[in-house]
């Protein structure tokens, strides 16, 4: 036996694990091609628009494969924003068996679209002007014609408006 026999060894050990591993990765690379189309398809179902420029690339790199660079793709796709649309609270008109509801859905789009408001303010009057009608209507107005007689809301944070939001149209 000669001193090279054992690095041969060792280089076709080496080379199978670099095959095993490249395979394994073209696998990878399927499954998340796949995930990905599949997930267009669901996003373009439920209306949500995503650019199309966020695809992963068809194209593999060629071999060698470096860990380093797979890791930098996932980590800049999984950077990616997409562009939510939730829909808006519906009208609410004071009834107490919408009024949970309405403050959910109120909540869910502030906690969805933070860069639509400057500060609680706008988020407390834009929740207002859903108020249109009945009692909530009537309430609405009232808080307006005492924010035109102080010059403010007398809600200074969302979770004032929250807690006396619930108190005149909750269970």
């Amino acid at each position: 036996m000669s001193d090279d026999e054992p690095v041969n060894v060792d280089v076709d050990v080496n080379t199978t694990r670099i095959t095993t591993l490249e395979q394994r990765l073209d696998g990878m690379d399927s499954k998340a091609d796949a995930t990905h189309k599949l997930l267009q398809t669901l996003m373009q179902s439920m209306g949500v628009t995503a650019p199309i420029s966020s695809a992963p690339p068809t194209t593999k790199p060629s071999p060698p494969r470096r860990s380093t660079s797979r890791h930098s793709d996932t980590t800049s796709a999984g950077r990616k924003k997409l562009s939510l649309k939730p829909s808006t609270p519906s009208e609410f008109d004071g009834d107490r068996t919408k009024g949970k509801a309405f403050l959910t859905s109120c909540r869910t789009y502030i906690r969805l679209c933070p860069e639509a408001f400057d500060d609680e303010t706008q988020q407390i009057v834009w929740a207002m002007s859903y108020m249109k009608a009945g009692r909530a209507g009537r309430w609405a107005a009232r808080e307006f014609e005492l924010e035109s007689e102080k010059g403010k809301l007398r809600f200074r944070e969302w979770s004032d408006f929250e807690d006396e939001f619930r108190k005149d149209f909750t269970h």
